[in-house]
């Protein structure tokens, strides 16, 4: 005969799954507060960490975005040769998946600021290497399930704090955009 009441079950995580994701979420937003600091060394480091372990987890839809934000964080970190590379690898990413609309955004957004950081010479390689790849029919690669009337989005994850932008979102639906870097819904 059992005395007392039971507590109610607690969900187990398989293999300390929880607690993994827990650090790998506040290095997330502690990478987006360092960015955000321009203190881009330690930023390039933890978005570099991450994005291999998303990488290596089969994480897909982030570890491209985070390639690309740590390749952001060395170049603005003055290393001009490992940014450009983990640009490279986040680009590749994408290619190899065929996610053109997201390759295509990515790519112009890089370019862009590649210019506007003073590395023109690399912007025109990434341009030429874009051309190269993409499809040659552009509505092939345009940005599909994008509401006609964006909604309004805030301007950081509320979860992790990575920078949105409605343009360069997957969108759920009508409302609900997917962050780009954790996943979670942002409305």
């Amino acid at each position: 005969m059992r005395r007392g009441r039971r507590s109610p079950m607690r969900r187990r995580h398989p293999m300390g799954a929880a607690p993994q994701h827990n650090r790998a979420h506040r290095a997330l937003q502690r990478a987006h507060r360092l960015m955000e600091n321009s203190d881009y060394v330690n930023a390039a480091d933890i978005f570099e960490r991450l994005a291999r372990g998303a990488h290596d987890r089969g994480m897909l839809r982030q570890a491209p975005r985070l390639y690309l934000q740590a390749g952001r964080a060395h170049l603005l970190a003055g290393d001009s040769d490992r940014g450009a590379d983990l640009l490279r690898h986040g680009l590749n990413i994408l290619a190899g998946a065929k996610r053109w609309p997201q390759l295509h955004q990515a790519g112009q957004r890089l370019v862009d600021e590649l210019v506007q950081w003073g590395h023109a010479d690399l912007a025109a390689q990434f341009d030429g290497w874009l051309q190269g790849i993409l499809p040659e029919k552009p509505e092939d690669y345009q940005h599909i399930g994008t509401p006609t009337r964006l909604h309004q989005l805030p301007l950081h994850c509320p979860s992790c704090g990575g920078p949105i932008r409605s343009d360069d979102v997957e969108w759920l639906d009508a409302t609900t955009a997917e962050c780009p870097y954790c996943g979670s819904g942002v409305r």
